[in-house]
């Protein structure tokens, strides 16, 4: 067992780190699940996970030939499984120490995932760009291409991954968000955020059929309420999307020793934990650049499918989903999610959206395409 450790602190991208990134460019590699059957159970914790109270998630009433389905990023909870029998994650596989942050993905789904069906994961590096930092130096950004697939081999779903990664060194240096001002909400806003949450209840289309002949362009969506983030909530979506570095006791230390390019070592404290630990614990995001825990851009990338499936009604469907993560998300930041429709055609609409927070900073922005029914001739 090894007992090497990584200087996370410090990490660097180099030339041969990245040589060895482009030699490994187009291998696939099966990728461990959380889940690996679609159960009504793992369905509703994901729900629970990213605040989604749908009754199309658990309602008997709204199975699909007697099964339930799963929101659109659902299937996350098939691609972030333990990596315990040899595999990584390619953060820790590729310039290890070197700081990852969720920029991007690209979600195309082929069909709805049901209950009973057994869904697997496969990624590979699709490329790596070198770019300049705006922290200074120079940052990559690795693209993971990612395909779910059904038993017999369908493709049900594909994504292209984004992850940027920077020197935490420049990262410091800058300071851009250790400067950044403490949220406090006062009992008028707790108030709000309680009355927007059940205006949306009223709000989702659910069963009602959003047929396409009524859809316009210029037609308004949302708004959605997500947050104010907190470590609570933040488990709530690995209980439901699961995490490959979510590891305890004898587990966690042996795979901490076993892949150093995984850990880090508390500043205060010495003692070791994964690279996710930054996301919840203050003094680790902050070593990072960060001024207190953040959440994972999937996070925000469910967030918006549910703003699309609220709209979009139960018998619509989101064919795809492009979204660009511009900002962290930081511990107690509210995200309001609004949009528009900017094109129709005969079967699908496209909409807009961006998400923002409590100081009007644009955190992401995603376009997506629903398709929806038509009236009966």
């Amino acid at each position: 067992m090894s007992t090497t450790e990584v200087d996370w602190e410090h990490g660097k991208i180099t030339a041969a780190g990245i040589a060895q990134m482009r030699a490994e460019i187009g291998i696939m590699h099966r990728v461990p699940g959380w889940n690996r059957t679609v159960t009504r159970d793992s369905i509703e914790h994901f729900a629970l996970g990213i605040g989604d109270d749908n009754p199309l998630w658990w309602d008997e009433a709204r199975r699909v030939d007697g099964r339930f389905v799963t929101p659109p990023c659902y299937l996350y909870s098939h691609l972030r499984g333990p990596r315990l029998h040899g595999g990584t994650i390619a953060i820790e596989r590729y310039l290890p120490g070197v700081m990852g942050v969720w920029s991007a993905e690209n979600w195309r789904w082929n069909r709805r995932v049901l209950e009973g069906e057994t869904i697997y994961g496969e990624s590979g590096l699709a490329d790596v760009i070198l770019v300049p930092s705006r922290f200074g130096g120079q940052s990559v950004t690795q693209v993971e291409r990612i395909n779910m697939i059904a038993d017999g081999g369908e493709v049900v779903a594909s994504c292209d991954h984004f992850i940027r990664r920077f020197e935490r060194d420049q990262i410091r240096s800058r300071g851009s968000y250790l400067e950044r001002p403490e949220t406090r909400y006062t009992a008028a806003d707790r108030a709000r955020f309680l009355e927007q949450y059940e205006w949306e209840t009223t709000a989702r289309r659910g069963a009602e059929p959003r047929f396409v002949e009524d859809v316009k362009v210029g037609d308004t969506v949302g708004p959605l309420l997500k947050g104010p983030l907190t470590v609570t909530g933040l488990i709530g979506f690995l209980m439901g999307a699961g995490c490959p570095l979510i590891l305890s006791n004898r587990i966690g230390a042996r795979y901490l020793a076993e892949r150093p390019g995984s850990g880090m070592v508390h500043p205060e404290t010495g003692v070791p934990d994964t690279i996710e630990a930054p996301h919840w614990d203050r003094a680790l995001a902050r070593a990072s650049g960060m001024p207190d825990g953040y959440d994972w851009g999937g996070t925000r990338v469910c967030w918006l499918s549910h703003a699309f499936t609220d709209w979009a009604g139960d018998d619509g469907f989101l064919q795809s989903m492009d979204v660009k993560l511009l900002k962290p998300n930081i511990l107690g930041d509210v995200t309001w999610i609004r949009g528009a429709v900017t094109a129709v055609d005969a079967d699908t609409a496209t909409i807009e959206l961006t998400a923002t927070n409590q100081l009007d900073e644009a955190t992401a922005a995603a376009t997506g395409v629903v398709r929806l029914p038509r009236r009966a001739e």
